[in-house]
């Protein structure tokens, strides 16, 4: 695999220099900074470590002492609801020596560590330590459990590892009147999909950032449960560096049935009710939007070549309640998804394979198709190199 030029002049920002000028001109990143170990480090710290990342919904931890265990970016957490309803998010890794406190999801009173049997309340306050008396100065309330911020839009659970960062609402900018339409808040998850795949994460969002792969990679889904569609363009908007949004209409969104059963969000714009959304919000939430519910990924990069990603459906609790819901959402809902995330999953892998020899290389941008593509690109500039210079 091409894992990358000298670690001396990969972080030049005269590399980059043909990405970043305007997309009619641009080339896209060079193939190696998918690859290198120290640029997947330098994003790490400067991207996921600095932003608001999509940890859960709400409504999987309804309840005091609810919680679910993640990995996020290399580190054990602890999403829960504490005994005052607050959401926080704590180290999993006792204070004692370091064993993973809990797995997977459920509830509990306290936390107990399963290897010596410190115990820690909700809060994350070290309360009991056995056999410690004889440890000299050993003071129980300066070891409680490291944690991190969290706060929520929309139901979302998310989390931030920057205790400087801009607080969560305002740095979703105009994105947060833009959806209020759906109701997000109200809408109850259905059915989840876990995958981890062979490709860097990069190679994911930049997928779902354009249309044009639709008509070649989503073949078969077109023909299966649209045949005959008509491609259109796909319409970008949204708030530079903030989220981006392409548009399309629903056939070529892939998510509404032709002979759709379950009914739209009230409320919606007629331009909403006909499109469906494809909206990222930098660099981490991807959400999906028809008008019926939401889908939104939930992707974590585990290393340079690996991505994993758990997928969301939502429906209104109103739709979710009908008692047609889950046979339509099984027939006609559910089976487009399954085949569209194994297409996307299919071509990123073989994007990543492609791009992995010496002879790898990139030529020109779509100025037509890919101008949400050559933004995310400077995104990740921006972050990792630093800003392009205004001269």
């Amino acid at each position: 695999m091409n894992a990358g030029r000298d670690v001396t002049d990969i972080f030049e920002s005269a590399r980059y220099a043909s990405t970043r000028l305007p997309i009619e001109q641009a080339s896209p990143l060079p193939p190696d900074v998918y690859f290198s170990q120290v640029w997947y480090e330098r994003e790490i710290e400067t991207i996921f470590r600095k932003r608001w990342l999509v940890a859960t919904r709400e409504e999987e931890i309804p309840n005091p002492g609810d919680y679910v265990r993640l990995d996020i970016i290399g580190e054990p957490l602890i999403i829960l609801r504490d005994t005052d309803g607050t959401i926080r998010a704590l180290s999993a890794s006792c204070r004692h020596r370091g064993a993973e406190l809990l797995v997977g999801s459920g509830n509990c009173r306290k936390i107990t560590c399963p290897y010596h049997s410190w115990t820690y309340s909700l809060d994350g306050a070290l309360v009991a330590t056995p056999s410690m008396k004889a440890a000299e100065g050993f003071d129980k309330t300066e070891h409680p459990l490291p944690s991190v911020r969290a706060e929520t839009w929309a139901g979302f659970v998310f989390i931030n590892f920057d205790p400087d960062a801009t607080a969560l609402i305002p740095s979703l900018g105009g994105l947060v009147d833009r959806l209020a339409p759906y109701d997000m808040g109200e809408m109850v998850v259905t059915k989840k999909w876990e995958n981890r795949f062979n490709a860097n994460w990069k190679i994911w969002v930049e997928n779902s950032r354009e249309g044009y792969h639709v008509r070649t990679v989503h073949k078969e889904s077109l023909d299966t449960f649209y045949p005959g569609a008509i491609r259109t363009a796909f319409h970008a908007d949204g708030e530079p560096m903030v989220y981006a949004i392409n548009s399309s209409d629903n056939e070529n969104g892939l998510y509404v049935p032709r002979n759709h059963t379950l009914p739209f969000v009230e409320g919606l714009s007629e331009q909403d009710r006909e499109s469906t959304h494809f909206v990222i919000h930098y660099p981490h939430l991807l959400l999906n939007v028809p008008p019926d519910r939401i889908t939104f990924h939930q992707y974590f990069p585990e290393g340079p070549e690996w991505t994993r990603i758990t997928s969301w459906c939502c429906f209104p609790k109103s739709t979710v309640e009908r008692p047609d819901f889950e046979h339509e959402a099984e027939e006609k809902y559910y089976p487009s998804m399954d085949l569209f995330l194994a297409e996307d999953k299919g071509i990123c892998e073989v994007v990543h394979r492609g791009i992995g020899g010496s002879l790898a290389g990139f030529s020109r941008y779509s100025p037509d198709e890919e101008r949400t593509v050559h933004e995310f690109s400077n995104y990740v500039l921006d972050h990792v190199v630093g800003p392009a210079d205004p001269t």
